[in-house]
């Protein structure tokens, strides 16, 4: 293979009777190719260097932060008693649906924390390889208790540990720039929301103990707009009909509207699941009694006010970041809601927010236009107002990745001049030494 990367040189025997000086052009010639070798892998270095940390939210840092970092370590310290406790549920219950749930549990933790310690090595984040003290006395405790006893006790401990791994998971996933976490928590997420539901439908689950989630919940409350969010059940319906009700209009306009073939498919998918969403929504508020609001708040109307403002690409890059940011809001404090609310319709339409916009992220990641200052609507790019009817000349980009892109081309097309230059210099200079 070698062998075949290098070049095949040849001087003619006539060439070199009439230069006495062959043997000296050619190594010459062959430490110029080594100049323009050099100057080439140095200039696209430099261009590569210019992209790195300027590219879309969905390929974005390997940097990890504390928080991240406390995610992962929070995770592998719950799976270290989850799996060994679930493990035995079923040979400690005579509750079928306790050891569905326990099989269930078990499995999702189990290859999660595979997932886990891939990822961790990878990023060369350090986890705990030992069981807690304190976790190891819950799995004694548990490895006691037989029957009823077990089953409650089994339900509830669970449960509230995922609803804190839940809401800790789905705010990592709305706000890490790091691609390999945001996979693991998206991960994480679907496997919780997956397994949470049939522990709760055993109805063994002590509801008293999900308040402890909402104390936990709130030490990481995020702040959206200005205001720290703690959503009771009538306040998540009424935001996820809000929602709705400015998203899935410009969802269906910019699957009409849209540049980019791959930003319409996306826009139409999400206006129609916004109909599954909206008839969850209404189901549980017709079942607790809670009036919807008909219209979306002022300031998401100008959110689709802006998408209706914008054209081609301009509007492909306002529909999904405006989209993903204001998904990446909402999901947290569905998850909070999802993790500490008590009553059933309210966590049923908590559990279809959750999943869709789990997905809808996932969706308007994929189009590649999301970037990283857009994950949450506390960072959303500025909305501008309407434009004339006036078609005015594209404006520069001044995002990072058009900067870092821009950079490097210019240095790229610096050092090649340089290199043909370079060349061209050194093809004379051997003319007049003939």
């Amino acid at each position: 293979m070698q062998g075949e990367l290098q070049p095949h040189l040849h001087v003619s025997p006539s060439k070199a009777a009439r230069s006495r000086g062959g043997t000296g052009t050619m190594r010459h010639r062959l430490g110029t190719l080594g100049q323009q070798a050099t100057l080439f892998a140095v200039s696209s270095a430099v261009f590569l260097g210019a992209l790195i940390g300027a590219v879309p939210a969905n390929a974005q840092s390997t940097d990890v932060q504390p928080s991240e970092r406390s995610f992962m370590v929070s995770l592998r310290q719950a799976n270290s008693w989850i799996v060994p406790v679930s493990k035995e549920a079923p040979a400690r219950t005579t509750n079928a649906a306790i050891s569905n749930a326990g099989k269930d549990i078990f499995e999702g933790h189990s290859r999660l924390d595979v997932d886990l310690l891939k990822a961790a090595g990878e990023l060369g984040v350090v986890l705990p390889n030992d069981v807690s003290s304190e976790n190891q006395a819950l799995i004694n405790e548990m490895a006691e208790r037989t029957g009823d006893n077990h089953d409650r006790a089994y339900a509830t401990i669970v449960r509230q540990a995922q609803g804190s791994l839940l809401v800790m998971a789905t705010q990592t996933r709305a706000t890490t720039q790091n691609t390999t976490i945001r996979t693991l928590a998206h991960q994480a997420v679907q496997m919780l929301v997956r397994t949470m539901a049939p522990l709760e439908n055993t109805g063994l689950v002590d509801p008293s103990a999900l308040e402890l989630v909402a104390t936990k919940a709130q030490v990481n409350a995020v702040h959206i707009l200005g205001q720290k969010i703690e959503p009771s059940d009538r306040e998540l319906l009424v935001l996820l009909t809000q929602h709705s009700l400015w998203q899935k209009p410009a969802s269906r306009e910019s699957s009409d509207r849209a540049r980019d073939a791959k930003v319409r498919k996306v826009a139409s998918q999400l206006a129609a699941e916004h109909t599954q969403l909206v008839s969850a929504v209404t189901e549980a508020a017709s079942q607790i009694g809670v009036n919807l609001p008909s219209e979306p708040t002022t300031e998401q109307k100008s959110w689709a006010n802006a998408i209706s403002s914008s054209s081609g690409d301009e509007l492909d890059r306002m529909f999904a970041n405006l989209s993903r940011a204001a998904d990446g809001s909402l999901i947290i404090q569905v998850a909070q809601a999802r993790a500490t609310t008590k009553s059933a319709p309210v966590r049923n339409a908590a559990q279809t927010g959750l999943t869709l916009l789990l997905k809808h992220m996932l969706l308007l990641e994929g189009t590649g236009l999301v970037k990283s200052n857009s994950l949450l609507m506390t960072d959303a790019p500025a909305i501008v107002g309407p434009k004339p009817n006036t078609s005015p000349a594209p404006q520069p980009d001044d995002s990072p990745t058009s900067i870092g892109f821009l950079t490097g081309i210019a240095v790229l097309v610096v050092a090649g001049a340089g290199t043909l230059w370079l060349v061209r210099a050194v093809g004379h200079h051997g003319e007049h030494r003939r």
